[in-house]
């Protein structure tokens, strides 16, 4: 029965040492800091068999796919495309994408596509939309950082129009802060491993001290478990533990901005 005990206390906690973390969707990929001269479709990565989505749940949205819209567009612009065409050639590059991004992004382009075709005024257009309903598949960071892109967006457009300066232009250095934005975050989640890492090992030290115990041919339950002190220890002991958990996860959160 002591050694199915340990067995299970050793199986346990090698799983939770080995668990992966969680990393930023798209870590490897880069944009090029002067974009591409026209639009290329997003990534089809997270596709099922047959180039279908796979079913049951929705792929992360892409955070490195907000800056290469942006290149996109600036791209078009510096190609020669027209403002008023723009827009339905950008819904024509993501209308069939199979990424979360493009799913999300698809409503405010056609909002911008049909203020120009009327002759409204596109950043309006997008401020009103970006308070609307956010989509159900994007959530926490990724709906926030695509919330703030179109009000970014919108803020190109009227310094564009009211200053005269190229809009190609401010949406590259517009698209340059995004990259530059992810690559911090990048650059803290790497430096942030260590210390998750750490808490999980120090979570873990009581199991592994339950273990030696076991292994030096010492009862530590029939110690714990044996007499009023030890319960009140085991206890106080358990108590502790939880606590320290949560503390040192809420510490590596609050370093990491918030970021869970």
């Amino acid at each position: 029965m002591t050694g199915m005990i340990v067995a299970l206390l050793l199986a346990a906690s090698g799983l939770i040492l080995i668990s992966p973390r969680p990393v930023l969707q798209g870590q490897a990929r880069r944009t090029p800091a002067g974009g591409a001269a026209g639009p290329r479709p997003p990534s089809a990565a997270g596709r099922g068999r047959g180039g279908t989505p796979g079913a049951g749940r929705r792929p992360p949205a892409d955070l490195h796919e907000v800056p290469l819209f942006v290149h996109q567009l600036a791209g078009l612009l510096r190609a020669g495309r027209p403002s008023q065409v723009l827009w339905a050639d950008m819904e024509r590059v993501y209308a069939d994408a199979p990424t979360a991004f493009a799913r999300a992004a698809l409503p405010m382009i056609s909002t911008a596509r049909r203020a120009a075709e009327l002759g409204l005024s596109v950043p309006d257009a997008l401020r009103q939309a970006a308070g609307a309903a956010p989509d159900p598949g994007v959530r926490g960071q990724p709906q926030a950082r695509l919330t703030r892109l179109w009000i970014d967006l919108s803020g190109c457009l009227i310094v564009a129009e009211r200053s005269g300066a190229p809009l190609a232009g401010i949406l590259t250095q517009y698209a340059a802060q995004l990259d530059a934005d992810l690559d911090g975050l990048s650059a803290r989640e790497t430096a942030l491993a260590g210390p998750r890492a750490t808490v999980v090992l120090l979570a873990w030290l009581p199991v592994v001290g339950l273990v030696l115990g076991f292994a030096l041919g010492v009862n530590p339950l029939e110690i714990l478990l044996g007499s009023s002190l030890g319960r009140i220890a085991l206890a106080a002991g358990i108590l502790l533990m939880i606590v320290s958990r949560f503390w040192s996860r809420r510490l590596v959160s609050r370093a990491g901005g918030g970021a869970p």
